[in-house]
């Protein structure tokens, strides 16, 4: 017998009475499929969503940090790193320290000048180290906007010194066409009053006067004072706009009237050179910032006022 016919007769006759449900098996297939598409689908999207939310939480990101930097004030660099240089005692007496607050000529003039602001700009401008004993207002009688002024008594550690600080309206007319102004013309001249002997201690010229580059009119003045040995220097502006500036240093202590005078040191405090850069200083003005009528009040607060002892 074939045995490759016989076993095709088995499989036909094992088959042939078999009815297997077609219709429900592809109905079934197609279910299935569809759920997986669906799934697939569902995939998709959520990872679409999660790429759309990143992308979202870094745009406002972006946006956030642009629309800060448009808005924030724009900062300065850092500044180097200061110097390691001691710093001076926060209870020490009110003392000539250089200030790092911004230069009155370069602020805007919204207040009159008072004594106490007359301190803070000399105070400003003196060699570290020293520190002001005493003080007084000697004009406190006058019109502050024509006259003020200030006494102080100073100490460096070389022996106590006299600070005589003056602005005032002067009546009498500038010359005009750069003339140089006679004796009778001048709130101030070389002619007259005690002079510096030749002797010691070394100094400049006696009195020099002369022009300045903004067209006022100079005067430094290198003087003897009635007790021996009370040397002074003195230097006087006077101005085009009327305002007399003279600002006096003492090698000892002088009364606010000139009273009690003692010397008590070889020479002033502040060498001459210097004494008139300060009085050359454009702020000595007496319309001047808020901020140093405030500043002056602060520190004069701590200074001992007059009646100077006499003894």
């Amino acid at each position: 017998m074939d045995f490759d016919q016989n076993l095709a007769d088995v499989l036909t006759t094992s088959v042939k009475d078999l009815d297997p449900p077609v219709s429900e098996i592809v109905a079934e297939s197609t279910r299935l499929g569809r759920e997986q598409q669906r799934a697939q689908r569902l995939r998709t999207l959520r990872v679409g969503g999660a790429s759309l939310a990143v992308a979202a939480v870094l745009c406002a990101a972006v946006v956030t940090s642009r629309l800060q930097d448009r808005s924030a004030p724009v900062r300065p660099a850092p500044a180097a790193p200061a110097s390691t240089a001691a710093s001076p005692s926060a209870s020490a007496p009110p003392s000539a320290l250089p200030s790092t607050s911004p230069a009155p000529s370069a602020l805007g003039a919204d207040a009159r000048l008072t004594p106490d602001a007359m301190v803070k700009l000399l105070s400003d401008r003196l060699p570290p180290g020293g520190t002001f004993v005493k003080y007084q207002q000697p004009y406190a009688d006058r019109s502050p906007t024509e006259e003020l002024g200030a006494f102080l008594r100073y100490d460096d550690g070389r022996g106590t010194a006299t600070f005589q600080l003056t602005l005032r309206k002067e009546p009498r007319a500038f010359p005009g066409d750069s003339r140089t102004p006679g004796t009778l013309e001048a709130p101030f001249s070389c002619d007259g009053g005690p002079q510096r002997p030749s002797g010691p201690p070394p100094g400049p010229l006696s009195c020099r006067a002369g022009f300045l580059a903004d067209g006022s009119w100079e005067m430094v003045r290198a003087t003897d004072a009635f007790v021996p040995g009370l040397y002074s220097y003195q230097v006087a502006v006077w101005r085009p706009d009327g305002d007399v500036l003279v600002l006096t240093e003492f090698a000892g202590t002088v009364g606010a009237y000139g009273h009690k005078e003692n010397a008590t040191r070889a020479e002033p405090p502040v060498p001459l050179d210097q004494w008139q850069r300060i009085a050359e200083s454009p702020d000595w003005q007496f319309l001047v910032p808020r901020a140093l009528v405030y500043e002056g009040a602060r520190l004069t607060a701590g200074i001992p006022r007059a009646p100077f002892p006499e003894s």
